[in-house]
């Protein structure tokens, strides 16, 4: 069945667009016609069925992109008029939320056997947090669900740009390393044993850090075959581990207590924190709740000290004061918490804070990267011109045997 992708115009007068799979292009504009939009255009993809049939089962899993896509997409429909079974239904066969198109079908599923659709969202938890759940039920409420989801939609694309740029400013130390483990290996397999050969026949003496590597050179190219498929092993087991959340988790937190990354996760942890509760609290969730959220979120070791924390708010003491026991966030962000408390605006004030330690974050990020990038490029030059000179003095050794 081929895949049209439309642009249409809302009753106020906004441009929606997307793709639909449907018989023939008459059938999306009926249905395009029959949510209240007016459709601009429609364009039939041919390769929309090719892609389908590369969706293979093991990379289905829906991406955050797709979540933010759909989010985004539904609060347009719904801003249009349309009843939710019907933006749903829609949106079950919109080729931009991708591999979300499953989930979202058993979604209207449930919420036409009777469900509220933040209901049906709890049947997914790994794609649909806490939080996300938690201001759908607050939107449907309090009747602006789609002003929510457009909220919601907004802030995932925010954390989302944020996430990139720390995978991009991370991404040239780690290529560094991997080149350089590249060129040692070079040097291991290919190199080295054609100056041990050289040596050996000479009896040149060797220092213990040449014979050792020799050593090493040896063992690796008669074991290659093992070593190789050890590999390979560990890849595809360290991958299917680290799909799971609580593992991910844990992983991270052990990352950052590296001392040159302690810094970058707490300036995340506040970021992410300030943000979230500017969120939750400005759509109407209560105090304690949105902080029974935001530690479920967080994920940390720390989870202790943030539930003494949430249950000191929950027998009435100020946020601040609860956070002011503890080392979890900065000084300066609690301070300005506190403000937010006294004049009545934490909601607008805990945006300001995490746009502020969003920008430290930045900056911090390009910090390290200046730092684990050349000191990797001096550590492997280091290494490599270590073994250059070593292997050359003992070849110059063998050139005065000869003389």
């Amino acid at each position: 069945m081929p895949s049209f992708r439309y642009r249409a115009l809302t009753q106020s007068g906004d441009v929606v667009s997307g793709s639909l799979t449907a018989p023939t292009a008459s059938e999306v504009a009926n249905r395009i016609e029959f949510l209240g939009l007016v459709p601009i255009e429609t364009i039939t993809e041919a390769r929309d069925n090719y892609k389908e049939r590369l969706n293979f089962s093991l990379f289905s899993r829906p991406r955050a992109e797709d979540v933010t896509i759909f989010t985004r997409d539904l609060a347009l429909l719904l801003k249009a008029g349309a009843r939710i079974d019907d933006a749903l239904d829609l949106l079950a066969v919109d080729i931009d939320i991708g591999r979300l198109r499953s989930v979202v079908a058993q979604i209207r599923g449930r919420v036409l056997a009777g469900e509220s659709l933040s209901e049906a969202l709890l049947h997914h938890p790994a794609l649909f947090p806490p939080m996300y759940v938690a201001l759908v039920r607050v939107g449907e409420t309090s009747g602006a669900l789609d002003h929510i989801l457009d909220v919601l939609g907004t802030e995932r694309s925010r954390g989302e740009s944020m996430r990139r740029k720390v995978t991009d400013a991370l991404r040239y130390p780690a290529f560094v390393l991997f080149a350089a483990c590249c060129v040692l290996s070079f040097f291991l397999l290919f190199v080295l044993p054609q100056f041990a050969a050289v040596l050996k026949d000479f009896n040149a003496k060797l220092d213990p850090i040449v014979a050792t590597l020799f050593d090493l050179s040896t063992f690796v190219r008669a074991h290659i075959a093992v070593i190789e498929a050890a590999i390979v092993i560990l890849i595809v087991s360290g991958w299917l581990v680290f799909r799971r959340a609580k593992t991910r988790t844990m992983i991270v937190g052990l990352v950052t207590r590296l001392p040159l990354l302690n810094s970058v996760a707490q300036l995340n942890r506040t970021a992410l924190f300030c943000r979230n509760l500017g969120i939750l609290l400005g759509s109407g969730v209560p105090l304690p709740m949105t902080l029974r959220i935001l530690v479920d979120m967080i994920g940390t070791s720390d989870n202790a000290i943030w539930s003494k924390a949430v249950d000191r708010v929950r027998h009435g003491g100020k946020l601040s004061d609860a956070l002011a026991d503890t080392t979890l966030l900065p000084a300066m962000a609690i301070r300005m918490l506190r403000i937010g408390e006294e004049t009545g605006k934490l909601p607008e004030l805990s945006g300001n804070v995490a746009e502020f330690y969003e920008a430290k974050l930045q900056r911090s990020l390009d910090r390290v990267v200046g730092i684990t990038g050349p000191a990797a490029i001096v550590i492997i030059s280091t290494i490599v011109g270590g073994l250059i000179v070593s292997v050359m003095t003992a070849l110059l050794s063998v050139t005065q045997i000869i003389d």
